[in-house]
């Protein structure tokens, strides 16, 4: 039987000044469990540093370490810088990707594409926001590399995305062309067991829903949950220091993951808990308890093992 396993963080939000996350730490803490864990690879599944350029202490703490860390581009990470210089800093070659390890094939996605004028355009420059209703819309270049990568796959797949390929594109803001993938995923599926598992960030929440025989895993941020609406109960030293600090519950502890898979179908997930910075929670502010898929803050991510039929 093959195994492999990898730990998983999303949504670390390196933006000294801007969010209050202590990301180096974080970072040190997360990888400092892969190594102690001995897992053969870690993934970053986007938000990961929202300017390469600018903020260049994190990247340099990236080669300290012995795992393999692989990214995954979020819609922040181009947020100040360009493409091709955030597929540099993150050594990406190209903004969606795969590679094999012990006989699996991880298909690293870019949802990180608006629709515009009959096309499909990447995030650059935080150009997204004029585009709300067309955002993460996968390219047909995209999609046919999905689909090439399934059909020459050496065994079970996992997807890596930023945005989740299972949450509605309608509320749930997944992405747009969701049906489209689905029914490619199940078409491979047919001929054996093709993708076992998906794992997302981008929506800040802790989340297990199996689908067409399939694992869809909503990674929660390593770092806070974001709040639309301000809240007044950190400190005001800290609101100063940090520009949006009144629109983050923090999570005082690093989340992340460590998945572990056969080929049997067995998939297990050792998850981490946290606490609150402050002690401050959602329900303390005057936002809305769950998210538009009904999903709440939680500062943890949750620990499961189950077999796929």
């Amino acid at each position: 039987m093959k195994q492999v396993k990898f730990l998983v963080f999303a949504d670390l939000h390196h933006y000294p000044g801007v969010f209050f996350t202590d990301a180096c730490k974080k970072l040190e803490v997360i990888m400092k469990r892969a190594e102690d864990e001995k897992v053969d690879f870690a993934v970053s599944l986007g938000d990961f540093n929202h300017s390469v350029g600018t903020f260049t202490e994190i990247m340099e703490d990236i080669k300290k370490y012995s795992v393999p860390l692989y990214h995954t581009m979020g819609n922040h990470d181009t947020d100040g810088a360009a493409l091709e210089e955030v597929l540099k800093a993150y050594n990406m070659p190209k903004e969606y990707y795969y590679f094999d390890v012990n006989g699996f094939r991880f298909i690293v996605v870019d949802t990180n594409y608006y629709g515009h004028a009959g096309g499909q355009t990447h995030f650059q420059y935080r150009n997204y926001f004029d585009f709300p209703k067309t955002r993460e819309t996968l390219p047909q270049e995209e999609m046919d590399f999905i689909a090439d990568a399934l059909e020459t796959a050496p065994g079970p797949c996992v997807f890596f995305s930023h945005a989740s390929l299972e949450r509605h594109p309608l509320g749930g803001s997944g992405i747009y062309n969701q049906p489209e993938l689905r029914e490619m995923i199940r078409k491979a599926n047919e001929k054996g067991r093709k993708v076992m598992l998906s794992c997302n960030g981008h929506h800040h929440r802790d989340n297990i829903r199996i689908l067409d025989n399939v694992a869809y895993f909503d990674v929660n941020s390593a770092s806070f949950d974001w709040l639309s609406i301000p809240h007044n109960h950190y400190p005001e030293d800290l609101c100063k220091a940090y520009e949006l600090a009144d629109h983050e519950v923090i999570f005082e502890a690093p989340l992340s993951a460590v998945v572990t898979l056969s080929d049997d179908g067995t998939i297990k997930i050792d998850g981490s808990k946290s606490t609150y910075l402050h002690g401050v929670t959602r329900e303390m502010s005057s936002n809305p308890v769950c998210d538009g898929a009904g999903r709440p803050c939680v500062a943890e991510i949750q620990s499961a093992c189950f077999k796929l039929m």
